[in-house]
């Protein structure tokens, strides 16, 4: 693509999806209209309309250009003096075309504002047009309709996208920041903080810097209370989920909830309990938590998934309804199908499995006003809920809270600590200073004497060939390490890389990355095993997915039995309109109707999944890619039963079959006389759905003229019977749409069909994919696929088959 007059990579741009069409096409006739309206505007102000005008009487002599400027000053004066004028030699006239008031110009362009506002989304009223019925509103709250009615979509759109892990880095979200704009008149900021500095959710230090206002000195601050120093920082950007992360595998349970509270429907496969009360405070590792009402909050729920134990790979269920009560968040799932879902409901009905554990991520924890020690979360970000079984605690709702920083530094499992005053910043190394005592050392090392080594006994050397005299090389290796003599080494490693960095030596340099390389040489072939093949099942490549062009232009509905239906349908019509002699009752005439049966069929599949294959499960799981694959099978079967349909129905009329071998302008020339005489069918020419063989289809894409011009072309058509469009998607022949059919069979040798038809006359009705799960049996699992088909033709020889074969 281009920017600025120069090409740019895809992958440098990131595209933003409209989540609604472009103004452009949606507002195509407000916005032409508001053009004619804006040019008819300016002609009246540039050209005025004249209001009257003054023509000599007949007979009277000509005036000169002078003679008629004192006339008119004459006439002008006398107007101003008396309201009726008189003219001796002249006659007065009026003119009376419409004025722009007459022409509702005003309105016009008020009632083009308005439409213009309501395709953009924004109230009439932004762009000065005057609405006389609506409900009070203040400032802020117009602002938040501006943004749920309007912005909304684009907001999420834009931020959707950037917070993809391609842009943003992996569990940071981009959000607006919408705190300006929806910004409070002062009176309510003020009686907000105050309430917010009462209940020490705030202090006056963040509401006066909210207010740009500058800091009070040090004397006039208030004291600050005293409150324990917390594990984890007190307030976290709203940006960021960064304060602390609670692992799935130790998690905030609240497990002993009063009984009332927990539900288990086995007939609706729903499960309802209480997962975060609001009255309780829960201890842990020495940290104590409190949750806030709205303090949960969710990206979707049917994301938020029920698990057992906090097990990921024992996913069974979802949420569908989280509602927030007096005393706490009440949640309830849906329980998924199979022998997980059962015995999960199996428990949780018998009583074993009644504890509701969450698993969430906090993102802003301050101290609790209301609890000294503890912290009050006011912004979790919900992910799983658990269940467990009872455990033994007396009055907590918290198991284990496992904290890490997301920067990646943990935090102790254990108790946590006497809160310390913090330690001073450790000052910055002095590196001179490091390398010159460091220097000192190595040269004070070199002065002193080098001790005498003690004896060592004889090695004696052993060829265990002893046919061949063993050879042995004795040199010093580069560097020594123990920082006295180089009797063990030529170089010191340390003093290498000092001049290296110091001194520039590249010798020095060249010494220490050869002995690193050699040393620490670390290849893929070395570490395969702790390299292995990384499987990415988000990359995973479906089956390609056919086009269904003879199914998409019948369907015209579901069904969901094999039921029979029908449906009445004109038979014949006789003498029903004559010439009329006057004085004589015309004769009725007659009128039959019928009724067609339409009998369903039904269409099945089934694939077997070994029970080893389906406990190991896969990822992404083996029994939805499977499914997948099914629904596909399942439209390209609906296309052929389409197929069918026209070849059981279709005529074969006059000129409809096309002479053997026609290519080119005598192709052309055929296909015009065929579509031409379809006019003179009785009701006209009604058939506009042309599904192509690929025969017919590749001879009318390669047809040219004599000169080898294009008939039927892509780009610059002229003097052409019809044109293709992009890629070859269709051809347009004679107005008629001709679409490649890839159900109509493939390349043949011999005569091939394609169809002209109606699609008011054709109809096809299917019901939607049923998916059965059998385990009737120990080896393996069956995923079954079930529904129906049903065609009908409504109207006789209303299906014409055109045959054509490429070979002379």
């Amino acid at each position: 693509m281009y920017i600025d007059g120069k090409s740019v990579p895809w992958d440098y741009v990131i595209r933003f999806d409209s989540p609604n069409p472009g103004l452009l096409k949606a507002a195509a006739r407000p916005i032409r209209r508001a053009i004619q309206l804006d040019k008819v505007a300016n002609m009246y102000a540039e050209n005025p309309r004249p209001l009257d005008y003054i023509t000599p009487l007949a007979g009277a002599p000509a005036m000169t250009d002078e003679e008629v400027h004192d006339f008119l000053s004459r006439w002008q004066s006398l107007r101003n003096k008396y309201s009726t004028g008189f003219l001796a030699e002249a006659e007065y006239h009026t003119v009376d075309a419409p004025t722009p008031a007459d022409m509702q110009i005003v309105e016009q362009q008020a009632q083009v504002d308005r439409q213009l506002s309501n395709a953009i989304g924004i109230d009439p009223e932004d762009v000065g047009v005057s609405t006389t019925s609506r409900t009070y509103q203040n400032a802020v709250e117009r602002r938040q309709d501006r943004i749920n009615n309007t912005l909304a979509p684009y907001l999420k759109a834009i931020t959707s996208r950037l917070s993809m892990d391609d842009v943003t880095r992996p569990g940071e979200k981009v959000r607006f920041d919408l705190d300006d704009y929806l910004r409070a008149d002062p009176k309510t900021r003020a009686e907000v903080d105050a309430l917010r500095i009462s209940n020490g959710t705030k202090t006056p230090e963040e509401s006066r810097k909210d207010e740009n206002m500058p800091e009070l000195p040090a004397g006039q601050r208030p004291a600050a209370p005293a409150v324990e120093a917390p594990a984890v920082p007190q307030t976290v950007g709203a940006s960021r989920w960064v304060s602390v992360q609670l692992d799935s595998d130790e998690n905030l349970t609240f497990a002993d909830v009063p009984l009332t509270t927990f539900a288990v429907d086995p007939e609706a496969r729903t499960i309802t309990g209480l997962a975060v009360p609001f009255n309780k405070i829960a201890l842990n590792g020495g940290r104590r938590w409190r949750f806030a009402p709205g303090s949960l909050e969710f990206a979707e729920l049917g994301r938020v998934k029920l698990l057992r134990d906090h097990d990921r790979a024992q996913a069974v269920g979802k949420a569908v309804e989280l509602t927030q009560t007096e005393t706490g968040y009440v949640v309830s799932f849906k329980v998924a199908r199979g022998p997980d879902g059962d015995r999960v409901l199996a428990l949780a009905e018998d009583g074993v499995l009644d504890g509701l554990s969450i698993g969430v991520e906090i993102a802003d924890a301050v101290p609790d006003p209301d609890n000294r020690g503890a912290l009050l979360v006011r912004r979790a970000l919900l992910r799983e809920v658990s269940l467990t079984a009872m455990p033994a605690f007396d009055d907590s709702r918290l198991t284990s809270v496992k904290a890490t920083r997301d920067e990646g530094n943990p935090m102790s499992d254990n108790a946590t600590p006497e809160p310390q005053a913090p330690a001073a910043p450790a000052a910055a190394p002095d590196l001179n200073a490091f390398f010159a005592a460091w220097q000192a050392q190595q040269n004070t090392n070199r002065t002193q004497p080098t001790p005498e080594p003690e004896p060592q006994p004889e090695r004696r050397v052993v060829n265990p060939t002893r046919s061949v005299a063993a050879t042995f090389v004795d040199e010093a290796p580069a560097y020594n390490f123990h920082g006295g003599s180089f009797s063990e080494g030529k170089f010191d490693f340390a003093t290498d890389l000092v001049n290296a960095l110091k001194s520039q030596d590249k010798a020095a340099e060249a010494r220490a990355l050869e002995f690193v390389q050699a040393q620490f040489a670390v290849t893929t072939a070395n570490v395969t095993d702790l390299n292995p093949t990384v499987n990415r099942p988000d990359m995973y490549v479906d089956h390609l997915e056919y086009v269904t062009p003879v199914w998409d232009a019948i369907r015209k509905g579901t069904i969901d039995s094999v039921t029979p239906f029908r449906f009445p349908k004109f038979n014949t019509a006789s003498g029903l309109v004559n010439d009329h002699t006057e004085g004589v009752e015309p004769t009725p005439g007659a009128l039959t109707a019928t009724s067609q049966t339409v009998e369903p069929d039904p269409l099945s599949g089934k694939v077997e999944i070994n029970r080893e294959v389906w406990d190991q499960g896969g990822n992404p799981q083996v029994s939805t890619l499977i499914w997948r694959e099914m629904l596909r099978s399942w439209n390209e079967g609906l296309e052929d039963k389409a197929v069918d349909l026209l070849a059981a129905n279709a005529v074969t009329g006059t000129g409809t079959v096309l002479t053997a071998g026609l290519a080119n302008k005598n192709l052309d020339a055929a296909l015009t006389s065929l579509l031409a005489s379809l006019q003179f069918r009785r009701g006209g020419f009604r058939l506009r759905e042309f599904p192509v063989h690929v025969d017919l289809y590749k001879a009318l894409a390669g047809a040219v003229d004599d000169s080898g011009r294009k008939l039927f072309p892509q780009i610059g058509p002229q003097n052409a019977t019809g044109t293709a469009s992009t890629y070859w998607a269709d051809i347009i022949v004679g107005g008629v749409r001709a679409r490649p059919a890839w159900a109509l069979g493939a390349t043949s040798s011999g005569y091939s069909d394609s169809y002209l038809f109606n699609r008011d006359d054709v109809h096809g009705w299917a019901s939607a994919p049923q998916r059965l799960q059998l385990e009737y049996q120990v080896k393996s699992i069956e995923i079954g696929i079930w529904g129906y088909f049903a065609g009908a033709v409504t109207r006789a020889n209303e299906v014409l088959r055109i045959k054509y074969d490429p070979t002379a």
